[in-house]
């Protein structure tokens, strides 16, 4: 599949990882939709893309909100020629050990935190692929789903709810991919590892160094090079059910 000419929604798409594949697939001629449920990170994301080529155009969604997710969809589908493609990448990380003891008292992993994660991470991931999968299959034409996972997914300290939210990301990629073959739709997945984002800029700089190090290429992964994987997998055809690694070697 070739991205000039495609029509794009990208979730999460007003900073980060988001924001870069919007504006970069807009460069190569793509019509790109970048969702986000953050109206300040919406208004600084369209101040720094005002004019072609690189200017998506940007919708206020929450994708953990069903009714959210099926207006918007349904207001990009009247303005497009449909929808080819979908990068699932909205995410919220809320960092905390399942139980800590700070100052002689017990403090326990906050719920609130974890319905949070799961609701934005997973449900989002789940709520946006059925509804735009329903599009791409009424229209008859050839789709991509891309859910974006993490390194995390394999279980990180301190990431219960993250790291729970992107290991089921990856089961739903796999399963994705054998239910909507049939409808000549792919599905698959890009797992980063430490990436320099405004979400990785939360984490204690001590803690940042400690993975930079602990990383074989000594460095994290740049913006860039997360783009180029999206295309990659948006170019090969043949890329179904599979997630792509970009860590640098890193393994938690």
């Amino acid at each position: 599949m070739k991205v000039a000419g495609q029509d794009i929604v990208i979730t999460g798409g007003a900073s980060g990882i988001g924001l870069a594949c919007a504006r970069a697939l807009c460069e190569q001629k793509a019509r790109v939709w970048a969702l986000d449920r953050d109206p300040r990170a919406l208004d600084a994301a369209r101040s720094v893309c005002k004019s072609p080529p690189c200017a998506p155009q940007f919708e206020l969604c929450d994708v953990g909100d069903s009714s959210q997710v099926e207006d918007c969809v349904e207001r990009i589908e009247k303005v497009s020629q449909g929808i080819d493609i979908l990068v699932n990448n909205a995410a919220v990380l809320r960092d905390q050990t399942l139980v800590s003891k700070l100052g002689g008292k017990l403090k326990k992993h906050s719920i609130e935190d974890w319905q949070e994660t799961l609701q934005t991470n997973l449900t989002g991931t789940f709520l946006m692929a059925r509804c735009v999968a329903a599009v791409m299959a009424r229209e008859k034409r050839p789709g991509l789903i891309i859910n974006v996972s993490s390194i995390s997914r394999s279980g990180n300290p301190g990431q219960s709810a993250y790291a729970a939210s992107k290991s089921a990301i990856d089961a739903l990629t796999v399963t994705w991919s054998q239910e909507l073959a049939l409808y000549g739709i792919r599905v698959a997945g890009f797992a980063p590892g430490f990436v320099e984002t405004p979400m990785t800029d939360r984490i204690a700089q001590l803690f940042l160094e400690k993975i930079r190090e602990q990383t074989p290429l000594k460095r994290f992964g740049s913006l860039e090079e997360c783009v180029h994987a999206v295309r990659f997998i948006i170019e090969n055809d043949y890329l179904n059910g599979k997630t792509l690694e970009l860590d640098g070697g890193m393994r938690f």
